[in-house]
């Protein structure tokens, strides 16, 4: 009985690791390409269908530009872009510290970690899909 135990800690904990590689590894490729191309200048995506034909910013718009500031340090200029970049790495980091801090026995303290998370990327996602169009000038 110990043995099976042992092997399903092992086979989730092989899977969890294999899912953070591949995040990894995406995340480097996507620097890696904005590394060497600035969005502000030249970009090889199409513009976005919303916003061309009805002049509505959907919630992904700016991101390339987002990340790139983000990537060269300028956090102000990413948020101001979009603000789902920056929110989705701080909601990302505050639920590993909830599952650490879940891991140790502080379950209330990890609960209140996870609604912390998904409050900043519901925020931003309102902010980023709503308030932006409604109330800022393009």
């Amino acid at each position: 009985m110990r043995l099976h135990g042992a092997v399903d800690w092992t086979r989730r904990h092989v899977v969890s690791l294999s899912v953070g590689a591949g995040v990894v590894a995406l995340h480097a490729g996507a620097y890696a390409f904005f590394a060497g191309r600035d969005p502000y200048s030249q970009t090889i995506f199409p513009a976005c269908p919303l916003l061309h034909y009805f002049g509505i910013q959907c919630p992904g718009c700016g991101g390339t530009r987002a990340m790139y500031s983000l990537l060269h340090g300028d956090i102000a200029t990413s948020i101001a872009m979009n603000p789902l970049v920056v929110a989705g790495y701080l909601s990302v980091a505050i639920a590993l510290v909830g599952i650490l801090i879940g891991k140790r026995g502080a379950e209330r303290t990890s609960r209140w970690l996870y609604w912390a998370a998904a409050a900043i990327a519901i925020g931003a996602t309102l902010w980023s899909a709503v308030i932006r169009n409604l109330l800022l000038p393009h």
